[in-house]
């Protein structure tokens, strides 16, 4: 009887042993498919901000070059009112005797930077985001010349800037820059959006 009952007594103890063990490597396993399950989310969670930030990028190129297309419009067909802005506000606009930021977008008073109108008309942008519409601004960079003559900007003969024709062109003109930006960078809505920033250069 006593054999029996040790027999039993090791056979239960074992058995214990065993569901312990199997509890133990559940347990092991569940914390192993649960960490490659927050793997996994982690990285569909960085493909898809990556993909958002790609994504917002380009249609903010694509509304900064339609700003920078408009805006070379704006200027080149009425001059005289641009003119007539910069002399107004020559602290920013007027980089003719002193020195300008590359990019004065941040910099220049919200006020002069110039919405693009939206609509489907050839002078106007058909909005992504009509809250949001691409602005420009026109900075006078002053006297220029193809041939470094003078104290102004300096530019060259080639057809890139001078048009078809390029050397044929007088060496002698006033030089404009036309920054166009995709958005407004301080609008609380554009804090975590892509900046894009687009200039020309224009010879008159």
């Amino acid at each position: 009887m006593k054999s029996e009952r040790r027999k039993q007594t090791v056979k239960m103890s074992s058995l214990h042993q065993q569901q312990g063990m199997a509890l133990m490597v559940s347990l092991v396993l569940l914390v192993v498919v649960t960490l490659v399950g927050l793997a996994g989310m982690r990285g569909t969670i960085l493909q898809e901000r990556m993909a958002g930030g790609a994504y917002d990028r380009e249609t903010g190129f694509q509304a900064a070059e339609a700003a920078l297309i408009m805006g070379a419009r704006a200027f080149t067909g009425n001059r005289q009112v641009w003119e007539a802005r910069i002399a107004a506000n020559s602290a920013e606009l007027d980089c003719s005797d002193k020195s300008c930021v590359s990019n004065p977008s941040g910099q220049i008073t919200n006020s002069l930077w110039q919405s693009v109108p939206t609509g489907t008309a050839q002078t106007e942008f058909t909005a992504i985001d009509s809250a949001n519409p691409p602005q420009f601004v026109v900075q006078l960079l002053g006297d220029c010349s193809s041939t470094g003559a003078g104290t102004g900007y300096t530019g060259t003969t080639d057809q890139n800037e001078g048009g078809p024709g390029g050397t044929q062109l007088t060496n002698q003109g006033t030089c404009y820059r036309i920054t166009a930006r995709a958005l407004d960078p301080s609008a609380a809505i554009n804090a975590e959006r892509a900046q894009v920033v687009l200039q020309a250069t224009y010879r008159m």
